[in-house]
């Protein structure tokens, strides 16, 4: 698994904010809110997909951790000793809650960027479909032309 995770630009533009009425926007404008919505939910999947494998092998690593433990206490435990209380020995272990912060940290961090990106996409839509809407309007208004 890459460490860093690859160095993919960020778009050379800001963020769209859509206006409150989008109708306002002339075509121009609309064109050009629907490529900064575009380019921004593209740089924002490929950081999703780098979060989720960041995710991934944060689970992984704790997981191996917690199930060396398990043997490790399992094969010295005395006779009568409970897998409840060596699994709350696992549990308060200190390097497997570090780990389990670790996963814990990326995995709000994936979540936040599967709410971004879905909101992205969300204007992607409205703007397409304001895009539709206009087309079709227009295109009426071309055939009735004589």
């Amino acid at each position: 698994m890459m460490r860093g995770g690859l160095d993919l630009p960020k778009p050379a533009y800001d963020q769209a904010v859509l206006p409150p009425d989008i109708t306002e926007l002339n075509s121009e404008q609309l064109a050009e809110m629907f490529t900064v919505l575009t380019g921004w939910a593209d740089y924002m999947s490929s950081q999703l997909v780098q979060a989720q494998l960041a995710e991934r092998d944060a689970l992984r690593k704790s997981e191996f951790v917690e199930s060396k433990a398990l043997v490790r206490l399992t094969t010295g435990a005395p006779k009568g000793t409970t897998v409840s209380l060596i699994k709350a020995q696992i549990d308060i272990d200190p390097d497997i809650q570090d780990l389990r912060d670790k996963y814990e940290e990326k995995y709000a961090y994936r979540k936040i960027l599967e709410m971004m990106l879905n909101n992205q996409e969300r204007d992607i839509t409205l703007v397409s479909r304001e895009i539709s809407r206009r087309s079709q309007t227009m295109g009426r208004r071309d055939s009735f032309i004589l």
